[in-house]
């Protein structure tokens, strides 16, 4: 008693430490993870001030180049320089122009001021930027871009001073007349060089590893704090194809994570790019990280010695139990738990097995029941169908028929003669016969009933077959397809208005099965009622046929239900149907021969 009390699952203190243990575990990891991402974010929120800081460096010396455009711009000089068409005066422009632009831009080294008229001629160019003025209409075509509004250029290199420039460019209007706003005079371009955006990057400080990217429109670096271009080109491109420029995330670049940061720069059309190694950003998780590591390693030796335990005791155990239950049901029935444990554990198994002992039995009476119920029901089909038989006199049918024959002789009615001659082969093939029979005399049948409808309906449809001469030998019940083509003509055809067609055919495809078509151009299915016929075609209860009419669908269940249990499941018909398109049913046989 006392033994069964210490291995029962209840008596296992085990489980309570190891519980208690978890939740140990569950808060140090808690707690690290709120450490982690609090560190994190407020280093994020760290470079994303330091990205605010170099855009607001970036968007000042923009703003000079934009200011010293328009004051270029709107200059009496400049615009009377632009129009004027007498050389003094033009003179005398010229060296008040150079006075301004000297005045504007003396606190602001690097930055040199251009004019070109409309068309494209450069004016008062300062010696040392005619070159990067050349550069720049052969790589951005400056003239054309300012014809078009304002706007900052990529950067060149220009190989005279081996010195990299960018530029403002923007269209001179001309102020002096009122009455025209949009008379455009001239361009401006202001140059500079890009050792004022380095300077921008440089002022700002960041981790070592850290990139710090300025790009056009283009997606094309204008300058950058990178000392190894090469790998950090290849860093900025990954970053561009794998990411939305407009978005802030955290992603994988070459095996390690990044925080990649965009911020526009108004007025440009540029971006800053900022990309920061995360484990720099996470360098003074260090000291915590090691703690909590030695933590976590302690648990999970204590952990590993009583995961063990309760791995023999309980877990295994359960693990065969589920192993079993989750098994194959067919094999469960024949096989049994194997399991010794005096606790909880070993009395559950011993029920399961005296359940499916149980199981077992009740499936042996089940399966015999169901076995002679089968049996009941197919001998109830047959009397059904022999009672159906039995109430027609074939003498007197094939009689009559006879009489009325040979009154369409006497009358010389060659469609009376058609007629009664087709119906009587359908009547002899309907009530005489095997169940049995092959598809040549199934096709023979409907033959008989297209040259009965040919008359009826004076050739208003054309009726076609094409079947196979090797499939021609294929056995299948009786009289399955003539409520098919039937169906096809009452349903399909009759309500069509104008000509319809009618075809017959079979295909043979790689699998070695036969599929006959039956397919009409006629009005076609709605597509609500072809569901619920898909619906019924697909249940396998044969009781639901009892509840269906002639009109919803009776003929062609009837003749599904009938080739599946010939033929078996898989096989039977298909349905494809669209309304005013008309309606094709795929028929399945097995083409091999009848043993």
């Amino acid at each position: 008693m006392n033994l069964r009390k210490l291995t029962s699952i209840k008596g296992q203190l085990i489980f309570l430490i190891f519980s208690f243990t978890l939740v140990y575990l569950v808060i140090t990891w808690v707690y690290y993870s709120f450490v982690f991402h609090l560190i994190q974010k407020k280093e994020a929120v760290y470079v994303q001030n330091l990205l605010f800081q170099v855009v607001e460096n970036i968007q000042t010396s923009s703003e000079d180049m934009i200011r010293y455009a328009r004051m270029a711009s709107n200059d009496m000089n400049t615009q009377n320089y632009l129009t004027s068409d007498h050389p003094l005066e033009s003179l005398e422009s010229a060296n008040d122009i150079f006075r301004s632009f000297f005045t504007m831009t003396q606190d602001s080294q690097g930055i040199l001021i251009a004019l070109m008229d409309n068309s494209g001629k450069k004016h008062l160019v300062p010696k040392p930027i005619l070159s990067v003025l050349n550069c720049l209409e052969e790589e951005y075509g400056v003239y054309h871009l300012a014809n078009d509004g304002s706007g900052f250029t990529g950067a060149i290199h220009n190989m005279y001073d081996n010195l990299d420039y960018y530029a403002y460019y923007q269209p001179i209007l001309d102020t002096r007349a009122p009455a025209k706003p949009n008379n455009q005079i001239g361009i401006c371009v202001v140059v500079s060089t890009l050792t004022r955006l380095e300077k921008c990057l440089n002022q700002v400080e960041t981790s070592p590893n850290s990139i710090f990217i300025i790009m056009n429109q283009e997606q094309d670096i204008i300058v950058s704090n990178m000392t190894d271009e090469e790998a950090g080109s290849q860093i900025f491109t990954q970053t561009i194809q794998t990411e939305n420029v407009a978005s802030n995330t955290i992603q994988k670049i070459n095996g390690e994570e990044h925080m990649v940061l965009f911020q526009e720069v108004p007025n440009t059309g540029w971006k800053v790019v900022g990309i920061i190694p995360i484990n720099e950003i996470d360098s003074d998780l260090d000291p915590f990280l090691k703690f909590g590591t030695m933590i976590l390693f302690l648990l999970l030796v204590i952990l590993v010695l009583w995961g063990i335990y309760i791995f023999r005791s309980i877990i295994r155990p359960v693990m065969q139990i589920t192993d079993f239950v989750q098994g194959d049901a067919y094999t469960a029935l024949h096989k049994r738990l194997e399991i010794k444990n005096n606790n909880e554990i070993g009395i559950l198994a011993q029920r399961i097995n005296l359940m499916l002992d149980k199981i077992s039995a009740m499936t042996r009476t089940i399966f015999q029941n169901q076995s002679n119920m089968y049996e009941l029901d197919l001998a109830k089909k047959k009397a059904e169908l022999s009672a159906l038989q039995s109430q027609i006199n074939p003498h007197f049918l094939y009689n009559t028929l006879d009489c009325i024959k040979g009154y369409g002789y006497l009358s010389d009615s060659s469609e009376i003669v058609r007629i009664v001659e087709s119906l009587s082969q359908m009547m002899r093939y309907c009530i005489k016969g095997p169940d049995v029979v092959c598809l040549r005399d199934e096709i023979h049948i409907i033959e008989c009933y297209l040259d009965i409808i040919s008359i009826r309906f004076e050739n208003r449809f054309r009726f076609s077959i094409h079947i196979a001469e090797e499939s021609l030998s294929i056995h299948l019940p009786r009289f399955v397809l003539q409520p098919l083509v039937e169906n096809a003509v009452y349903h399909g055809l009759e309500p069509k208005y104008g000509e319809g067609t009618l075809k017959i055919y079979s295909q043979t495809p790689s699998g070695g099965d036969v599929f006959l078509c039956i397919e009409d151009n006629g009005v076609g299915i709605p597509e609500e009622q072809l569901k619920i016929l898909e619906e019924k075609i697909c249940q396998s209860d044969s009781d639901r046929l009892f509840h269906l009419t002639p009109d919803n669908g009776l003929a062609l269940l009837n003749t599904h239900q009938r080739l599946q249990q010939f033929f078996g499941q898989g096989y039977g018909l298909h349905i494809e149907s669209a309304p005013g398109k008309g309606t094709c049913i795929r028929i399945r046989l097995r083409a091999e021969p009848l043993p």
